[in-house]
């Protein structure tokens, strides 16, 4: 099984639309990336108040699905969810109350990962969904390379 690990920057673009109210976050950070077997891995921190931090860990599987961990210790959050182009998967939050199942609706998907030098993007539309109602319209634009 091949098991390559490369430093990597990555810049990571999240537009949200929720309750009328459009969001932009930004975070640019080094990170790592990971390819074991047919799968990659992107791990990186996002900056938070306080000097805290964030970590992120992207998946995306041999057959396109993404998985997107974030796990937040100083604010007892923690969040897994998983795309599908144009599926609906679940997921969840975690939180100092318990777990809140989640759902997405994936509008659109794009993986590019170009070998040399190592670079890539990955972009996701998404719906998130709780109790069936639709909370958010996400667009997810992550763009790294080495």
């Amino acid at each position: 099984m091949e098991n390559n690990s490369f430093d990597i920057n990555v810049e990571l673009n999240i537009e949200t639309l929720q309750s009328g109210e459009l969001t932009h976050t930004k975070i640019s950070e080094p990170g790592k990336f990971i390819q074991i077997g047919d799968s990659i891995y992107l791990r990186f921190n996002e900056s938070l108040d306080n000097n805290d931090k964030a970590s992120i860990l992207v998946k995306v599987t041999e057959s396109g699905e993404i998985h997107v961990k974030r796990v937040a210790k100083s604010t007892n959050l923690a969040s897994l969810l998983y795309f599908t182009h144009q599926k609906h998967n679940t997921g969840h939050l975690e939180t100092e109350y318990g777990v809140l199942p989640l759902a997405t609706y994936t509008k659109d998907s794009q993986v590019e990962i170009v070998n040399n030098p190592l670079s890539g993007k990955i972009n996701i539309d998404y719906d998130l969904i709780y109790d069936d109602n639709v909370i958010g319209n996400y667009k997810f634009r992550l763009i790294f390379n080495a």
